[in-house]
């Protein structure tokens, strides 16, 4: 994990580090924008990315928050210390009483002030599926800042199937929330995946020098519009590789002594065994 100290300290010109926050300004006006990692223990390509990114990019404009968002979850090396971090950004009305006393929550709430004050946010990712693909998350209003970062897909739809992800906060205020997925989470091009958009997106946004990247043609869209949540507990009957099409009555699994079919013709995203019900499986897709 990238080494931060808890205390908040000036550092070279134009940097001023605070737990887990790394803000960097520009000497001239420019937007406000926040880039995190790590808002899972295990996805470590984005606190990678920053080890090497940080110390050398040089804003020119605006004012850029880095923050590795769930520090005691890096710690020890898990997804999680007691919730997803990415379900904790709902309004605490949406959250049950054990949720809104977890780390997690307390840590999103830490973090929203940063997120209040941008106006856009890229969120970095990778997944647990072997076969994974790196792909976008968004919703429209973001796609012309989607269509220039290089990944074969962009996907809206996951703010109402998985509300209460930094994207989610981000896209209620009506700002940009980008989250992106870098591919398996042991990928070695991850890492340079991650460091890539980073750049790209800094440079669309204008907070550093160099040529606007140009827009991915041959990026499909992908709309996320169902999620599969265990009724006892779920196991797959093989391994998926993410955005795999299933012809309907595929068998996907099973949950206790049920036996899961695709409803219909469909993409699977995230597929993963799960133990105990109410659990996320899988997500539903299709292309547009």
């Amino acid at each position: 994990m990238i080494g931060l100290s808890p205390e908040t300290t000036p550092t070279r010109r134009g940097e001023i580090m605070t737990d887990g926050v790394i803000t960097k300004k520009g000497v001239s006006p420019g937007k406000t924008l926040t880039i995190m990692a790590g808002v899972h223990g295990d996805e470590i390509c984005g606190p990678e990315a920053f080890k090497e990114l940080i110390p050398t990019l040089d804003i020119k404009r605006g004012t850029v928050h880095f923050i590795v968002a769930n520090l005691e979850a890096l710690t020890l090396g898990e997804r999680q210390v007691d919730m997803n971090l990415n379900r904790a950004f709902r309004p605490n009305k949406l959250l049950t009483a054990k949720e809104r006393g977890t780390y997690e929550r307390k840590r999103a709430l830490e973090l929203m002030p940063y997120l209040r004050e941008s106006e856009a946010l890229l969120d970095v990712h990778s997944s647990m599926t072997k076969k994974s693909k790196p792909f976008i998350i968004c919703e429209p209003h973001s796609f012309p800042i989607a269509k220039r970062l290089r990944f074969g897909i962009r996907s809206h739809g996951w703010d109402v199937i998985e509300a209460g992800g930094t994207d989610y906060f981000m896209n209620t205020m009506g700002k940009i929330g980008i989250c992106i997925e870098c591919g398996n989470h042991n990928d070695p091009k991850a890492p340079k995946l991650a460091r890539e958009s980073i750049i790209r997106f800094l440079t669309i946004m204008g907070a550093i020098d160099g040529r606007l990247p140009r827009e991915c043609k041959s990026q499909k869209v992908m709309h996320a519009f169902g999620i599969y949540k265990t009724e006892t507990n779920f196991r797959k009957a093989r391994e998926f590789e993410d955005f795999e099409p299933l012809p309907k009555g595929t068998p996907i699994g099973y949950d206790g002594k049920k036996k899961v079919l695709a409803p219909e013709n469909m993409l699977i995203i995230f597929p993963r065994n799960q133990d105990l019900p109410g659990k996320e499986a899988f997500i539903l897709g299709r292309y547009e």
